[in-house]
């Protein structure tokens, strides 16, 4: 049913990881009405809170040639051109200061409803162990860190914002070389809960808990697609243009 009510222009963030061509689904989403809510009058009137949880983390790892004059740590250094191949094509990024960006995600419609996600993200790079988180490796020389640290939903009435909404997302990039190998590892853990507005109680929950899952599973595969592809064709082609101007 969800599928005849949402609208996504174009997929974004897969619930699916890869460990070197091993898939591994890990994302949960669940909802639960308040004890003791009160039921949907005639008019519509909720007082109840109704809420969602999403859950997703995530790791892969793909071979990398690494060329000597172009280097995956200093193409990381370019952190803006790092998220704008993550990133879908179409959508819009604005440098706002050294270390934060403004996105515009893809526009959601669902139900009667129309919005623009935007989302605003630091990224910062740190090297040789300095300050890395404890899954990370000590040896690795470079280390590029993304945080989501404020969230818009543009274009939406003030009365069908959700409440209490929180975003938490990290991702890390960062190239681990084994002997002659190496490989570009990254890791996203992304989590978010909502409160639906009470305008949408005569919304049956499990239609609301389908849109806001297929959302978010599009959004985080759009993502993942971002480190498994964008992200290889860009530094491919910064590595052909560094051997052009080494020659």
């Amino acid at each position: 049913m969800a599928s005849t009510l949402l609208q996504c222009q174009q997929p974004f963030l897969s619930c699916t990881s890869f460990q070197r061509g091993n898939p591994l689904k890990k994302h949960r989403l669940h909802h639960r009405r308040g004890a003791n809510a009160p039921s949907t009058s005639r008019n519509f009137r909720c007082e109840n809170k109704r809420t969602s949880s999403f859950r997703h983390r995530s790791s892969a790892e793909f071979l990398l040639r690494e060329l000597p004059e172009a280097s995956f740590d200093q193409y990381m250094e370019n952190k803006g051109r790092v998220i704008q191949a993550i990133f879908p094509g179409k959508s819009k990024g604005q440098q706002l200061t050294e270390e934060v960006w403004r996105v515009k995600m893809t526009p959601i419609r669902a139900l009667f409803l129309t919005c623009q996600p935007v989302i605003y993200i630091t990224a910062s790079c740190t090297s040789d162990g300095e300050n890395y988180p404890p899954e990370i490796p000590r040896h690795v020389t470079k280390l590029l860190e993304v945080h989501i640290t404020k969230w818009e939903l543009q274009d939406l009435h003030v009365d069908y914002i959700p409440l209490d909404f929180n975003i938490k997302s990290r991702g890390a990039i960062y190239l681990e070389r084994q002997g002659k190998h190496s490989w570009i590892k990254n890791q996203l853990d992304f989590s978010l809960s909502l409160a639906f507005p009470p305008l949408l109680a005569w919304v049956p929950e499990y239609v609301l808990h389908n849109i806001v899952q297929t959302v978010l599973k599009n959004y985080v595969e759009d993502i993942n697609n971002g480190f498994a592809v964008r992200l290889l064709e860009d530094y491919n082609s910064y590595k052909r243009n560094k051997s052009k101007n080494s020659v």
